[in-house]
C-alpha cells in the first residue's frame, strides 16, 4: 500500500510542488566550601580550549551529483531527496531529484530520477529540468557523474507510459538501469491544481 501511495503521491508532488539536549543543573548546596587562603596569590583561570569547528557531512563517492542528456541539452546538477514526514516523494523545482532510496550508479541496480515537465507560476523563466524528456528517443545516450568524479554512461532502451499506480518500474529491478520518472497526458484540474494523467517512464541500461 505504502508503494502505492509513494507514486501516486508523486503526481501531485511533480507538478505543484537536532534538537539540544540541556545539561541539568548543577545542585552545588552539597558540595563542600573552600576559603581561600588570606594572603593567597590568586590563579588565574585556565584558557578555555576553542570547541571544534562543524564540519559538512560527506558526500559518499558514488553519490550520482550531475545528469547529462546531449540529445536534449540537459545538463543538471542532480539533488539527493527522499520522502518526507508524510512519506511523500520530495521532488526539488528546479533540479533532477535522485532518489536516496534507490541505487547509485554502478551497483547493479535501479537508479531512479525524478523531476517536474511544467514551470512554476512564481518562476516563468526557469524552465522545468525534466520539460524535454518525452524528446528523448530510444538509443539517446546520457551520463551520470558521481562525486568522485566517475562517469557512468547508459543508453535509452524503453519509453512507457504508466498509471501513478504501476510502481513497480521504481523498485528494484536485479539489474542496473537508469529509471527517470516524469508526467505526462492529458491534463485535469484535482483540487485546483494541473495533474496529468499518466507518468512518462524512461528507462536506461548502462552503455556498451
Amino acid at each position: 500500500m505504502l508503494l502505492r501511495l509513494l507514486l501516486a503521491a508523486l503526481t501531485t508532488t511533480l507538478l505543484i510542488s537536532a534538537g539540544v539536549v540541556r545539561a541539568a543543573p548543577r545542585d552545588v548546596s552539597a558540595l563542600p566550601r573552600q576559603t581561600a587562603a588570606k594572603h593567597a596569590t590568586p590563579v588565574p583561570p585556565r584558557p578555555t580550549a576553542k570547541p571544534p569547528r562543524p564540519t559538512a557531512t560527506p558526500v559518499a563517492g558514488d553519490t550520482p551529483v550531475r545528469l547529462v542528456i546531449p540529445a536534449i541539452t540537459l545538463d543538471q546538477p542532480l539533488l539527493a531527496v527522499g520522502l518526507d514526514a508524510r512519506q511523500v516523494p520530495i521532488v526539488p523545482k528546479h533540479n533532477v531529484g535522485w532518489y536516496n532510496l534507490s541505487a547509485r550508479p554502478g551497483a547493479g541496480e535501479n537508479v531512479v530520477l525524478w523531476g517536474h515537465v511544467l514551470r512554476f507560476k512564481a518562476t516563468p523563466n526557469i524552465p522545468a529540468p525534466f520539460a524535454r524528456l518525452k524528446e528523448l528517443a530510444v538509443g539517446a545516450q546520457l551520463t551520470i557523474y558521481t562525486a568522485n568524479g566517475q562517469a557512468h554512461r547508459y543508453v535509452v532502451t524503453e519509453k512507457v507510459w504508466a498509471t501513478p499506480d504501476q510502481v513497480a518500474y521504481i523498485l528494484p529491478q536485479g539489474r542496473e538501469l537508469v529509471t527517470m520518472v516524469s508526467c505526462i497526458g492529458a491534463k485535469t484540474i484535482v483540487a485546483g491544481s494541473v495533474e496529468m494523467s499518466h507518468r512518462l517512464i524512461t528507462i536506461a541500461a548502462p552503455a556498451p
